[in-house]
């Protein structure tokens, strides 16, 4: 009866041997071998690592399955070899580029999913959201939740989300009239349970008269339960800004006009990325030919009073003064130095590329110089598909991939740099150059406890892809430490936890008590009846670990563990 682990050198054993991530640049860990599409990544607060992609849902390619994968610290998959199917339901193709993950306070994933499900009319496209914990139950229920009500369109695009104060969430999209030319902007408040707050079609952002296009909308908490909106209006692709209170009114008397454009006509989602700015406001970067002679970046922050914060004004601040061309910028704060960062390329006659970084004070002062820092020098190796996240210690890492040429493979790499003196670490790579392959879609997570980051790509190995993903550490090194799903469970402050909640076999738990107690812990399935009671005795002070030889039928149960401080249940699932 009495089963219990008082060694941390017995977690570690057990916990070592599921680890997945290993410290070479060939030890990733496969979350698919096949054709797939659109993967997204984000992290949870608690270190664990949401991916979500798309696969095909038969051979013949005729539609798609949405699939979604939890990682812990050490890459162990949580949601089974090939994660949890999320819905396989008609769609107008066998792959799609309008769904979209987010991530809660709480851990869990809500998950955009478009389809023609609630269509109107034949092959009209709809969102459907779902709420995954992370022990993978449906929070919103199976078929999740029906986000546009009785509406649907003939093209839904460009779903962005965010949480705000009180837990509800805020999503943005943009849908098209009947000729597919006139986009409205749509906005919705769902509370933690699934309800939806707003009425829709006061909210959205629409032209009447049916000639003006509003489209490609990011939202971003503003904080006080308020919301930015950053979104692209014309053909010309203006760029504006809208507040929104609790109640969806706009805050600020007018939209805030951000670019005047009038000279780019590359489509806004490849030039375009939009941060909050850590003060409540947001920073947006984007690309434009205004010179005729040639791209460049630009960067312009608009402050929660629905001003624009630098000096530039509508015509934004230029990244680099340099002669050559620039193109896919990104920006994040950086709260360390209280400023913004920014990454870019930089071009020479399409012959030669560079990567370069500026830091920018919050009155649009260039602080790295008027043509920045150098983060890679000029080579024929073509650079591409970067992010920027924040370190530790006023540190940023820049991931980007570099293709040599069009004969070899292209490598992943990452680079450390300090935001206050551009002090630069060695660069780490990350993926497999042992073996000649294309690779695409490059993916990070934010920095976890000034610990590591999350990497993701898809790897094309002789027209074979596959969905990859890797750890990399602070001290660049790669792979989880022996002890990293130790560490995980140190950082947990409850007194009693599941270690491995899904499982197949043993599951195991820590108790944490503050002082001595005498302890019963039982199992019952969903019915109430006790399956087990793997521990009855007096707990020492402090952590101490219990196995269950989950010897029963596949299903949820509900450990409980009551002790002189009270009484506390967690969810295990027996697969």
């Amino acid at each position: 009866m009495k089963r219990m682990m008082t060694t941390l050198f017995a977690l570690a054993t057990i916990l070592g041997a599921m680890a997945q991530w290993g410290n070479q640049p060939g030890e990733s860990v496969v979350l698919y071998d096949g054709d797939i599409s659109v993967p997204e990544m984000k992290m949870a607060p608690n270190g664990n690592t949401w991916v979500y992609y798309q696969i095909p849902a038969d051979e013949n390619y005729s539609n798609l399955s949405v699939h979604l994968q939890l990682l812990d610290t050490a890459g162990n998959k949580l949601l089974g070899e090939y994660g949890l199917m999320i819905s396989d339901k008609p769609t107008r193709t066998w792959t799609t580029c309008n769904e979209y993950l987010f991530v809660d306070r709480d851990g869990n994933a809500v998950v955009a999913v478009h389809d023609v499900r609630n269509a109107i009319e034949e092959e009209y496209l709809s969102y459907t959201l779902y709420k995954i914990s992370q022990t993978g139950e449906f929070l919103w229920g199976e078929d999740g939740i029906n986000l546009e009500g009785t509406q649907s369109f003939p093209l839904s695009s460009h779903m962005t989300m965010t949480q705000v104060d009180d837990g509800s969430y805020v999503c943005t999209w943009s849908s098209a009239n009947e000729d597919l030319v006139v986009n409205t902007i749509k906005a919705q408040r769902i509370s933690p349970d699934g309800e939806m707050l707003w009425n829709i079609d006061e909210v959205e952002i629409i032209d009447r008269t049916g000639k003006v296009n509003y489209d490609w909308p990011t939202v971003v908490d503003a904080g006080y339960n308020q919301v930015i909106i950053i979104y692209y209006v014309g053909s010309n692709r203006d760029i504006y800004a809208r507040k929104l209170d609790f109640d969806g009114t706009p805050v600020w008397s007018e939209d805030t006009r951000l670019y005047r454009s009038g000279w780019t006509q590359v489509p806004a989602w490849s030039v375009t990325e939009v941060s909050p700015s850590g003060d409540g406001g947001a920073i947006v970067t984007w690309t434009d030919d205004r010179y005729l002679t040639g791209t460049n970046t630009y960067i312009t922050y608009v402050q929660p009073n629905g001003e624009i914060g630098f000096a530039a004004g509508v015509d934004g601040q230029k990244l680099g003064y340099s002669n050559y061309l620039g193109s896919q910028s990104h920006c994040l704060y950086d709260p360390y130095t209280d400023s913004f960062l920014a990454v870019w390329r930089e071009s020479f006659s399409a012959k030669a590329f560079r990567i370069m970084a500026q830091r920018l004070s919050k009155d649009g002062e260039l602080l790295w110089g008027e043509n920045g820092y150098e983060v890679q020098p000029f080579s024929e190796s073509d650079y591409g598909y970067f992010t920027i996240q924040n370190g530790a210690n006023g540190e940023a890492a820049i991931f980007y991939m570099n293709k040599e040429n069009a004969l070899t493979s292209t490598h992943a790499l990452a680079t450390v740099i300090n935001t206050t003196d551009t002090t630069q670490r060695r660069d780490v790579l990350f993926t497999d150059n042992t073996i000649s392959t294309g690779k695409s879609t490059l993916l990070s997570t934010a920095m976890y406890n000034d610990s590591f980051w999350t990497v993701a790509w898809v790897d094309d190995y002789l027209s074979n892809p596959s969905l990859h993903t890797q750890r990399i550490n602070n001290d660049l090194t790669l792979g989880a430490p022996k002890d990293a799903a130790i560490e995980a469970v140190e950082a947990e402050n409850t007194q009693f936890a599941a270690v491995i909640s899904i499982v197949e076999g043993d599951a195991l738990f820590v108790a944490n008590m503050p002082a001595p107690t005498q302890a019963v812990m039982t199992v019952r399935n969903m019915n109430g009846a006790i399956v087990a009671t793997p521990y009855q005795g007096e707990l020492a002070a402090g952590r101490q670990y219990i196995e269950w030889s989950a010897n029963v039928p596949a299903g949820i149960y509900l450990a409980t563990l009551e002790t002189a401080f009270g009484a506390e249940t967690v969810k295990v699932i027996v697969k």
